[in-house]
């Protein structure tokens, strides 16, 4: 049904542009493309169209890794934060839903037709507010056509078989009468039925460090693996000499002496005593007792048995529950105008997809555990989006921009086939931008913008209550330029209110909040920074920010099992804002064919959220975590270089490398911070090394890329100590190839992942324990271009 009605759309809107022969013709739109910023990355459509996830096409950026919550959802983690505290935005507004609060619930996100991803790295909350205090993503879809195509009318067809990886297919065409009317429609889907993966799918840490040296059980690690761990005492009936006549001769009257009168031990049946004396009937006698056959001298009275049973199953050289489909259906058109255009879209996404040997149940002391069910994921995504440009509206303005979007989210997770909990977003948000133009020597920008939220759950699991969010800002960003020194800033003012619509929702026992209330905050955020370049190629940039974050709403009012992270999440009404300031320092080099680029940054947060253990665990083995606060410092580097040999009559050979540090760590904890969390939070990113070569000539490029994680440094704990994992090493290459016929071109092209087939386990993966990454992948592919 979705296909045929996809069909009959393109083909009445291919209609309707053949048909409009006689339009009235306007000079030709000519859109200027900006330069790139300095503070920005910008991964192309190469890199991204080979990706499953945000967090995965990013992978090779440096300072950002995946969060990787099984192979099917990954957001981006910049510089070790994530979630509330970086902005994911699409086409310049953001998309931020249930995957900022729920690691588990991925971006809807289609990797065939985006055209660019843009990384802001560092805050951003002048720009984006103070959900980018840790940095920004911005999709570009590319779905409201900016400028006319060369022809009137395009079509690019992709598909792609994957081994242990996605099964992807789609359609992308513009139409357009190369006047002023651009249409755009694409279709997509991704698809694969389970992953592969180089051994077990919990880590060996699993069998050998459950059972510390030093005694007991590592309960957070039993936890994470989805074990049910623990030590019992067992009788050892080779201790004692003798056998107990008189206790055997009253168990074999009744079989329910044994119970009643010795409490079921095994060891009321045993002595070392060859005559026992025992009162029978008022009298005392003696019992001569038989030598115990099983006896052996020395031996301990009590054997240890540890017990370490799989609540979820343990896969070999597959990954369980590890399904995902996605599918992606979206329409954009555009009207140019002598000085702009006006761009409106239709976007339509479902992801449907299994969360890998995970279970919403940590079930304890069992028998058996068949009966576990595994837990899924489906989300319901509708993005109505209008973005026009005005040029030269007035004498002293360069454009005025002008975006709106509604965005419906809807993400439920189903324990089987039961819908655990659902929760819709709902969003409606505007923007206005205008560009002043250059006087002397100052340029910028100033804007307003307002965004409403409206979340509503439902589901037995429900552990967020209804809350309304609306937000309004205004911001300023200004630069002078002097020819070597060039000096910018920005300022931000933004509203952030939080209502609560019902008192339905029934908090736990255990949380901090008796009754939720309405909360509203007010943000500031700046930064100042300044240029200098001695030389053309020579620059060093170096930024002073500070930034403001209100809490949201599942750290203000969480409450009961959140499952999914599996923890009962408390959230704190009474919680301060984050405040951030910060320090980076830049230096590019750019000589010849050679760039160097390096950056060292330090951001001191005062009032850190974070999830603290209180030391207790809930039902099912849940430990109970309150979201508190505290000053944190997360400071690092990264290092960028680039080479280009040419290599003459053979095209020309790109030579990459990067590595990147970060640490996040607390800088005035408390004694409880110290003993259950760890001066540095669990589930944080490690050092990284990366290589790549990159050839192309003529019709043919390749990529080989190696991508090192080091084994982590910085542990934090949960009450017991973080357990670290194996360094790996990801080897990635890419071949391609272009074939030119009169009236199409066709890009042929394999992609293999994990070439060494290393058994890879990210540390900052909730995950890590129970779902390593997939194994070694490849895609064959053509995309054909009409």
């Amino acid at each position: 049904m979705k296909h045929t009605t996809l069909m009959t759309l393109i083909l009445l809107v291919m209609h309707q542009t053949h048909a409009s022969k006689d339009i009235f013709t306007l000079d030709p739109l000519k859109i200027m493309v900006e330069q790139n910023k300095k503070d920005s990355t910008i991964v192309k459509k190469e890199r991204i169209e080979t990706a499953n996830t945000i967090g995965d096409a990013l992978k090779d950026v440096s300072g950002v890794q995946s969060t990787s919550f099984g192979p099917n959802a990954g957001a981006p983690m910049i510089r070790s934060l994530a979630g509330n505290r970086v902005n994911i935005l699409e086409n310049g507004q953001a998309i931020n839903g249930m995957n900022a609060i729920s690691g588990n619930i991925n971006i809807p996100f289609d990797p065939l037709f985006t055209r660019s991803i843009t990384v802001h790295k560092g805050t951003n909350s002048v720009r984006y507010g103070g959900n980018s205090i840790g940095g920004s993503v911005d999709i570009d879809t590319g779905l409201i056509p900016t400028e006319l195509e060369d022809k009137s009318g395009n079509i690019d067809i992709a598909y792609k078989k994957g081994f242990n990886d996605f099964n992807a297919h789609g359609m992308r065409i513009n139409v357009n009468n190369q006047n002023n009317l651009s249409t755009n429609i694409q279709f997509s889907t991704q698809s694969i039925s389970s992953y592969k993966i180089p051994g077990d799918s919990k880590a060996s840490v699993c069998d050998t460090r459950v059972f510390p040296s030093s005694g007991g059980v590592n309960s957070a690690l039993a936890d994470a693996c989805q074990r049910d761990s623990r030590i019992s005492n067992i009788f050892n009936k080779a201790h004692n000499k003798y056998l107990d006549k008189q206790v055997l001769e009253n168990i074999a009257k009744n079989p329910d002496n044994f119970y009643d009168y010795y409490d079921g031990l095994e060891s009321a049946k045993y002595t070392d005593e060859a005559i026992t004396k025992r009162y029978v009937n008022g009298s005392q006698q003696e019992f001569i007792n038989d030598p115990n056959p099983d006896y052996v001298p020395g031996t301990e009275k009590y054997v240890q048995n540890k017990i370490n049973n799989d609540v979820t199953p343990n896969y070999k050289k597959k990954m369980g529950n590890s399904y995902a489909r996605n599918e992606n259906m979206a329409i954009g058109t555009t009207y140019f105008i002598d000085n702009g255009y006006i761009g409106l879209s239709a976007d339509y996404k479902t992801s449907e997809y299994g969360v890998p040997g995970f279970s919403m149940e940590n079930k304890s002391f069992q028998s058996i555990y068949s009966d576990g069910l595994p837990v899924g994921v489906k989300i319901k995504q509708n993005r109505f989006a209008v973005d026009t440009l005005f040029r030269e509206p007035l004498s002293f303005i360069e454009n005025t921009k002008i975006k709106a979007s509604r965005l419906s989210n809807t993400s439920g997770e189903y324990i089987g086939a039961r819908n655990a909990n659902e929760y819709k977003f709902d969003t409606d948000a505007a923007e206005f931008v205008l560009k002043h133009k250059p006087y002397r020597h100052i340029s910028g920008e100033f804007g307003a913008s307002i965004n409403t939220r409206k979340v509503n759950g439902s589901g037995k699991e429900r552990y967020l209550p209804n809350v309304n969010t609306d937000a309004s800002a205004f911001f300023i960003q200004e630069k002078i330029d002097l020819n070597k020194f060039s000096f910018d800033t920005g300022y931000r003012i933004e509203r952030v209110k939080h209502e609560i619509q019902d008192q339905s929702f029934e908090l736990a026992r255990n949380s901090s909040n008796s009754k939720l209330e309405n909360k509203s905050f007010d943000l500031n955020s700046f930064y100042i920074g300044t240029e200098y370049k001695p030389r053309d190629y020579l620059s060093f940039r170096l930024q002073y920010s500070e930034s403001e974050r209100a809490p949201d709403i599942n750290e203000l009012y969480a409450s009961n099992p959140h499952y999914s992270v599996m923890t009962q999440e408390e959230g704190n009404q009474n919680l301060n804002k984050e405040v951030m300031q910060g320090l980076e320092l830049t230096t590019n080099l750019n000589w010849d064919s050679t760039n160097i680029a390096v950056s060292l940054y330090q951001m001191n947060f005062d009032d850190y959220l974070y999830l603290s253990h209180s030391g207790a665990s809930m039902r099912n083995r849940l430990p109970l975590k309150y979201w508190k606060q505290t000053d944190t410092k997360v400071n690092g580097f990264e290092v960028d270089v680039t080479h280009i040999f040419s290599l003459h009559h053979f095209g020309d050979l790109k030579i990459g490398a990067f590595a990147d540090l970060t640490k996040n760590k607390a800088t005035d904890p408390d004694s409880l911070r110290l003993a259950n969390d760890g001066i540095y939070l669990p589930n944080m990113p490690t050092n990284r090394y990366g290589a790549n070569a990159e050839w192309t000539f003529a019709d043919w490029s390749a990529r080989v890329s190696s991508l090192y994680y080091d084994k982590p440094r910085y542990l934090g704990k949960n009450v017991g100590e973080e357990v670290p994992l194996p360094a790996y090493n990801l080897v990635d290459l890419n071949i391609s190839k272009k074939v030119t016929l009169k009236n199409a071109s066709i890009d042929l092209f394999i992609n293999g992942s994990n070439l060494l087939n290393e058994e890879a386990r990210p540390q900052n993966s909730p995950l890590k324990y129970i779902a390593p990454l997939p194994g070694r992948a490849f895609q064959l592919g053509v995309t054909i271009h009409i």
